[in-house]
């Protein structure tokens, strides 16, 4: 699955490739959009993550695996909003910060976007684990098999991004500096690649997901619902904030192959994409939202970290100070 790349946020230059459609109300309407959308983004996606780092560094175990998949979340959700800024003054005045910005923003990006997913896939497959093979899910709680994971996730997503190394260029048309592919082709590869990957995580979730409902609805205990329920409502909510654009760009392939060509029906498509990729990125501040409705110890964590910095509370912490410490540092347990 391919990345959103800088190419994705520009007036479509490529377009004019195969396509002899007026696009100009597009291309108004997408610089607007991108920079309002944008900005909400980033503000709620910084705050929202660091949000989680910190509470998770402060007052939780990195020894639980299930801490150490929401930790490397958030660190994918910041880095996709650290790079929104600098697609709102490409939308609105070209590439203005070089080629090599060009390069590493278009791959930093990517393997956000890689990484995101994967770290998805994985939290869902130790929750797998946990619940039908719970002796396997004991063997992955060792420390090492943590580090390792973490590596070969990190690994994975920066192979998935090769094409963006290779294919991603900065290039001059008259006075307008530009940051994409320069040919259909890896456009192709881009839109493809993300659809399959897309497709093979959500059928990977749906499985797992499937194993866990039926080993749960035959066991009479309750301790595993809860972080069942509250994983199962974050990838609900990422194929929901995903499967519209993988949608659109797929349609937007077909225009490339030259598939559609009626102009009023690209029109849409390019609408659209930019109205789905907004609610894509959105998914970079929803999760820290969900955190807090519904994980019971997270929102007891972030209780607790607004006590400790509000001044009428200050002297109720220092009397309750190692008592709390107790009570929030609590081994290998995940932040739920």
């Amino acid at each position: 699955m391919e990345a959103t790349t800088f190419s994705d946020y520009t007036p479509d230059y490529d377009y004019f490739i195969v396509s002899p459609c007026n696009k100009e109300d597009v291309i108004m309407f997408a610089t607007l959009f991108t920079t309002i959308l944008n900005s909400l983004i980033f503000i709620f996606g910084i705050t929202g993550n660091c949000l989680v780092l910190w509470i998770i560094v402060t007052y939780e175990s990195l020894e639980s695996l299930t801490n150490i998949f929401i930790f490397n979340l958030s660190i994918a959700g910041l880095i996709l909003t650290s790079c929104l800024p600098f697609f709102s003054v490409y939308q609105n005045q070209g590439w203005v910060f070089g080629a090599m910005a060009c390069k590493v923003f278009s791959i930093l990006f990517s393997i956000g976007f890689y990484s995101g997913l994967i770290f998805l896939t994985f939290l869902t497959y130790h929750r797998y684990l946990a619940v039908v093979d719970p002796l396997s899910a004991l063997k992955a709680k060792k420390p090492l098999f943590g580090i390792m994971i973490t590596v070969l996730a990190w690994l994975m997503s920066i192979a998935a991004s090769v094409p963006v190394m290779i294919f991603q260029v900065h290039s001059t048309n008259g006075d307008l500096n530009k940051c994409e592919y320069d040919q259909v082709f890896p456009v192709l590869v881009s839109h493809y690649q993300q659809n399959i990957f897309f497709l093979l995580a959500f059928f990977s979730i749906i499985f797992c997901y499937y194993k866990i409902i039926r080993t749960l609805q035959q066991s009479r205990s309750q301790r595993n619902h809860k972080p069942v329920r509250l994983i199962l409502i974050i990838v609900l909510v990422y194929f929901f904030s995903w499967t519209p654009y993988n949608v659109t760009i797929l349609l937007q392939s077909f225009h490339y192959q030259q598939f559609i060509m009626e102009c009023e029906l690209v029109r849409r498509i390019d609408y659209a994409k930019y109205v789905s990729e907004k609610i894509a990125l959105s998914h970079c501040f929803l999760n820290p939202i969900l955190y807090a409705f519904v994980g019971i110890k997270f929102r007891r964590h972030l209780k607790h970290l607004i006590k400790c910095y509000c001044p009428c509370k200050q002297e109720e912490m220092r009397g309750n100070r190692n008592s709390s410490h107790d009570h929030f540092h609590n081994g290998i347990d995940s932040v739920y």
